[in-house]
């Protein structure tokens, strides 16, 4: 229980630094539900699949549905090779929805100090979003994307402490509306039992628009079953 009053002392001082630096930008508090469903295939390559539910406009409203699948092989000890496929139905205004087909490989690195695991991960995608409006219509774009991530777990203990800085970079189109995006993730996992573990997290993230910056503070709650 110590462990546990400390990580709710570590979100809630994050969430209200969070909020001082967001202070005078446009806002928004979102929520999203996530199952996940992760396993092995042919005892070579490691897979993923996990739809998600997404609220925003202070969680009042539907945003949109996301569905994304990894798989990925360890190359070596510390460094593994993977793919995914993400598609997303959004809803933007009751004419204008968007489908959106983002496909994506990545590199990863990871390595452990006693029981913290530290890993980076560098990922090129190319997304596809498709306009229910004629003047639109299918825009392609390509980002790369790094992020950092920390777990520490420890024999005994059944809650896994999380945290993680990602950011986003935009190569084309050059009139996209941002050109990149900041995303700052912390949170826990709970093993609920030996295959199904409960996540719990807070999400700072900045978009950074050309004219109107968007800070959205997430709570992402996630269902993960191991198979």
């Amino acid at each position: 229980m110590t462990m546990l009053r400390k990580c709710h002392s570590f979100i809630l001082l994050f969430i209200l630094f969070s909020t001082y630096n967001s202070f005078s930008q446009e806002t928004d508090f979102r929520t999203r539900w996530a199952v996940e469903a992760e396993g092995e295939l042919f005892n070579l390559l490691d897979f993923s699949v996990s739809p998600e539910l997404r609220l925003w406009d202070n969680s009042s409203r539907f945003e949109s549905i996301v569905i994304e699948a990894d798989v990925s092989a360890p190359i070596t000890k510390f460094f593994r090779f993977g793919g995914v496929y993400r598609y997303q139905y959004e809803r933007v205004r009751l004419n204008r929805d968007k489908n959106i087909n983002r496909m994506g490989i990545y590199a990863e690195f990871d390595t452990r100090i006693e029981r913290l695991r530290m890993k980076y991960r560098v990922m090129y995608q190319q997304e596809y979003t498709n306009y229910t409006t004629r003047e639109l219509g299918n825009v392609p774009e390509s980002q790369h994307r790094h992020k950092v991530s920390f777990r520490y777990r420890r024999k005994g203990w059944d809650i896994t402490p999380q945290f993680s800085v990602e950011m986003f970079f935009t190569i084309r189109p050059a009139w996209i509306s941002y050109q990149q995006k900041l995303r700052i993730t912390a949170g826990a996992k709970y093993r609920l039992t030996k295959d199904i573990n409960l996540g719990l997290a807070y999400k700072f993230q900045q978009e950074y628009y050309e004219n109107n910056p968007l800070t959205s503070h997430i709570l992402q709650t996630t269902i993960e079953f191991e198979l």
